[in-house]
């Protein structure tokens, strides 16, 4: 009998603590699980191990709910190490979020845990191939937010797919390190690292995003819904953006899969953004504020057309809310189209 075969009580499997913290439907848990092929006996007996939870606890931050551990943290990573047993090739995972909703600190813990498990899984940032300061500089000039990073156009393309090539064919990466705080948070180049792994992950704001059909339509739709009053430097500029993307969309062809860290709602990574620069100020005394703050939001809002965003073409959706819990669960592949 195959495994998909055999009906589990998921009740009976998990205790009251981790479903209670549910926002979802334990039905609902169930299928994600199923549509990943995990075992939930197996995973609940992983993943609730003494000598386990030692490890993991220690990179989690202060109270970190259970949803966010058993039906994203645990899935994903168990997936991570599925891939290490029975795939002969390094490949790269993409991971894809809003600014803010957590992409880095799940990858700090991935890292972390896969680090203390001796497994080959690391995590980078799409954020590390951003162009040199004088480059960036030049780059980005003339934007209509007048950001100095963010939106494609603002990165190493060229480096970046390189580095992506030679690490599917031997393993290793070599990758430039970006420090946020540098340059009074415009941000620069901090160095370089070179690491080792059979599985990357590539997280980042807008990765997996694709260009779409008809920009002009999607703009009078945006009108309607969203009432951001696009200027016309605003319109004209989402039009580079888009010729960007579709030399970004070359990258994420060499993804095996692509998870996305979806919100409920757009405007929610106002919030994320202005947490996440907050805390980068507390840490390093330098982040974005005030109306440099206010003009990255904008362009997180406007550069990009939020149905594209929204819906990236994922294998693997997990939906938060403006409080980063978890409501809903996928892995019915989805493929952006605009009609």
């Amino acid at each position: 009998m195959k495994d998909k075969d055999i009906k589990y009580d998921y009740n009976h499997i998990f205790p009251n603590y981790i479903r209670d913290d549910f926002l979802f439907s334990l039905d609902t848990y169930r299928l994600f699980l199923e549509g990943l092929s995990i075992n939930p006996s197996l995973f609940y007996q992983k993943w609730s191990d003494v000598n386990v939870q030692s490890i993991i606890d220690k990179y989690w931050k202060p109270n970190q709910k259970s949803d966010w551990k058993w039906s994203l943290s645990f899935p994903f990573f168990s997936l991570l190490e599925n891939y290490i047993n029975t795939i002969n090739k390094p490949i790269i995972i993409g991971f894809s979020g809003l600014p803010g909703s957590g992409k880095s600190t799940l990858g700090f813990w991935i890292d972390s845990v896969a680090r203390e498990l001796s497994l080959s899984i690391k995590v980078i940032s799409l954020d590390d191939f951003y162009l040199p300061g004088k480059e960036m500089d030049f780059a980005m000039k003339g934007n209509p937010w007048n950001v100095p990073r963010g939106f494609p156009g603002s990165h190493s393309l060229d480096l970046l797919n390189q580095s992506l090539e030679t690490f599917l064919s031997t393993g290793v990466l070599s990758s430039p390190t970006f420090d946020k705080s540098l340059r009074n948070g415009k941000g620069d180049r901090s160095g370089w690292c070179e690491l080792q792994s059979k599985v990357l992950i590539l997280e980042g704001w807008f990765v997996g995003c694709v260009p779409v059909s008809d920009l002009f339509k999607i703009d009078e739709l945006e009108e309607d819904k969203f009432n951001y009053s696009l200027s016309q430097s605003e319109k004209a500029y989402r039009t580079l953006i888009q010729e960007s993307l579709l030399e970004y969309s070359k990258i994420w062809k060499k993804f095996h899969k692509i998870w996305h860290l979806k919100s409920s709602d757009f405007d929610n990574t106002i919030l994320w953004k202005s947490q996440q620069e907050n805390e980068m100020i507390k840490l390093k005394g330098s982040g974005l504020k005030g109306n440099n703050l206010s003009d990255f939001i904008r362009m997180i809002q406007t550069a990009i057309p939020q149905q594209s965003l929204s819906f990236i073409n994922s294998d693997t959706t997990v939906e938060i809310n403006q409080y980063r819990r978890i409501e809903k669960l996928s892995t019915i592949k989805y493929h952006f189209q605009y009609n």
